[in-house]
């Protein structure tokens, strides 16, 4: 019995991947930067989203066995071998999900780091250029509220994420941090 619709499936759980990695990127972001808030990160923001533990789990497992059931079937179909070999490899393909997580959640942390520097950068800017010289803890405490302030503004207005990517991938630099970076 050939199941022909099997050799069109068997790259889906492939896209399946990228759209894991998607989910992490864009929704369940929060636990990272929740950990980064606690660990002392002034960048890190929480959005008014939910926890989704759950659903991370249950969407690694889920691609994770569809990958397996997938490799199984190719092993039996083009190796000659037992269906259930392909079941072997499910540990490493939860491990990879897990890993995945972490990496897409670690660059939108870094995103949103980014962003959060663009505005210190304008801050310490606007200061420096008035001749008004503060320590670097008010210039850290005037960035970050004005960092949350836009951020909140941002996600109220339904923009959160073309705010912080148009902030974090800006090439603005104010001069004098030119000229420091370049005459050094």
């Amino acid at each position: 019995m050939d199941f022909w619709i099997f050799d069109y499936l068997f790259w889906l759980p492939l896209l399946m991947w990228v759209g894991l990695y998607f989910w992490f990127y864009r929704v369940t972001y929060h636990t990272y930067l929740k950990k980064q808030m606690i660990r002392g990160k002034k960048w890190a923001y929480i959005s008014k989203s939910k926890n989704c533990f759950f659903w991370d789990f249950l969407f690694i497992i889920l691609v994770s066995l569809l990958s397996s059931l997938s490799l199984g079937w190719a092993i039996a179909k083009w190796g000659g071998l037992e269906f259930y070999y392909g079941l072997f490899p499910l540990p490493l393909f939860v491990v990879f999900g897990f890993v995945l997580g972490r990496v897409a959640k670690g660059k939108t942390g870094l995103l949103f780091q980014n962003a959060y520097f663009l505005e210190y950068r304008k801050i310490r800017y606007i200061t420096e250029s008035k001749g008004n010289f503060r320590a670097e803890v008010d210039v850290q405490n005037q960035t970050l509220w004005s960092f949350t302030k836009k951020l909140k503004n941002a996600e109220n207005h339904g923009r959160l994420w073309k705010y912080v990517n148009a902030m974090a991938k800006t090439k603005k630099i104010p001069p004098d941090i030119y000229a420091e970076t370049m005459y050094v």
